[in-house]
């Protein structure tokens, strides 16, 4: 009996000793290890509005049916999606929603920016072996991180812009020919266009990837004088090339 006794008292006293000498005990040398991702460079606008011009895919011609804007829409990698073809009065109600839609697009183009940027351990130091061989303090993002980084961006970005179309692009198609050309009856007066089409990503590494292709410009309908488009993968955008941005 007096040996158990003097075991259980030997363990509490090792036990307390131990707590005496190490009460830090369940702190971890990484917890003290933040990380810090190395700064990307900010992106900015300009004080007004310039965006995207297709004015080298801008044509005055004859047009079909007599059409203001006939619209030659291609794309090598388009999915079996009909296109999102869609035309605005350039009018200051748009314009102040433009300003709007920028703002988001900034704030969301510089969170693409933090997150896919490498990140750097703090108060871990470089080591380099004889051997060749080290250990960095850098930890690199991976490709596949950032595409799901920019595959959801791009779904919120696009939400975004599916508000502004829907309350400012009403002028409908007035037909469509060939499966590919779109023709519009518009009225004298200055216009932006706006295309949508989902196509399949071939840098992609998941199966089923794909992106939404955006063609975007301001045109001006005159009076007798037809305008036609030619668009292809060549000329399309994304998202983040409707507005022009500066970084710094």
């Amino acid at each position: 009996m007096k040996t158990i006794m003097m075991t259980v008292a030997l363990f509490c006293i090792s036990a307390a000793y131990s707590q005496t000498i190490n009460p830090g005990s369940k702190s971890t040398i990484s917890d003290s290890r933040s990380r810090t991702t190395q700064t990307p460079k900010k992106i900015r606008y300009a004080a007004d509005l310039p965006m995207y011009e297709l004015a080298t895919s801008v044509s005055t011609n004859k047009t079909k049916l007599n059409s203001s804007l006939s619209i030659n829409l291609k794309h090598q990698h388009r999915i079996s999606q009909r296109p999102d073809v869609l035309v605005a009065v350039y009018n200051p109600p748009l314009i102040q929603d433009l300003f709007k839609l920028r703002q988001q697009y900034i704030g969301l183009m510089n969170k693409v920016a933090y997150e896919t940027a490498d990140v750097q351990l703090e108060g871990v130091p470089k080591v380099h072996w004889k051997d060749g061989r080290g250990r960095d303090n850098v930890i690199k993002k991976s490709s596949r991180d950032n595409q799901g980084v920019s595959r959801r961006t791009e779904q919120t970005a696009i939400n975004y812009l599916q508000r502004v179309l829907r309350k400012h692009f009403r002028n409908k198609i007035f037909t469509i020919t060939d499966k590919t050309n779109y023709h519009f009856k518009l009225p004298a007066g200055d216009y932006v266009l706006c295309i949508m089409q989902r196509f399949k990503d071939p840098a992609s590494k998941v199966i089923t990837g794909s992106k939404t292709a955006i063609w975007w410009t301001r045109f001006t309908v005159e009076d007798g004088k037809a305008k036609t488009l030619d668009l292809d993968e060549t000329n399309a955008g994304s998202w983040r090339d409707i507005f022009v941005v500066e970084t710094h």
